[in-house]
């Protein structure tokens, strides 16, 4: 237990401290919760199997490659276009794309794929990216529940999968 806290202490600190990248301090943790036999193998390799964190990581590739390839900056620019310099009017225009998409994405997809462009949006404007965030996540929240089922749209949801084949 004590080898445990020891651990677990020593990952925060990374992770706050930043110097180390997260990715990095996630699999030493993992790896000397191995070495130390507080997990076995299959325990510590169980969390790559579930398909949310197969999910994740490719919607992490997919946002980057929106981000590196320059369509985000393209996106942006179109949206900054129709917003002008009227700071409401971006704000409704990145809620509006954002729930159209959550419609038919889910909630996670949605976030993944908007965020390089909310980012690319803002520096454009010269806003801070904050101020965009939290409206992104609300609107894809509210995007999910466009769906006529009511349901949330993760295609990972069992709920959600059981119902579609009724």
């Amino acid at each position: 237990m004590l080898i445990t806290i020891i651990i677990l202490v020593l990952s925060a600190v990374f992770f706050v401290n930043g110097k180390v990248r997260s990715d990095i301090v996630a699999l030493c943790a993992l790896i000397a919760l191995l070495i130390f036999q507080i997990l076995t193998p299959d325990e510590a390799l169980s969390g790559f199997s579930n398909s949310v964190v197969i999910m994740m990581i490719g919607l992490f590739v997919v946002g980057g490659a929106i981000f590196q390839t320059g369509l985000a900056k393209m996106i942006s620019s179109r949206i900054l276009k129709l917003a002008g310099t009227s700071e409401i009017r971006l704000f409704l225009l990145v809620m509006l794309v954002t729930s159209a998409i959550g419609a038919f994405v889910s909630n996670t997809g949605t976030v993944a794929l908007m965020l390089p462009i909310v980012v690319s949006l803002a520096m454009s404007a010269g806003m801070n990216p904050s101020r965009l965030l939290m409206p992104l996540a609300f609107a894809s929240s509210m995007g999910g529940m466009m769906t006529l089922n009511r349901y949330s749209a993760e295609p990972c949801d069992t709920k959600y999968i059981d119902f579609c084949r009724t």
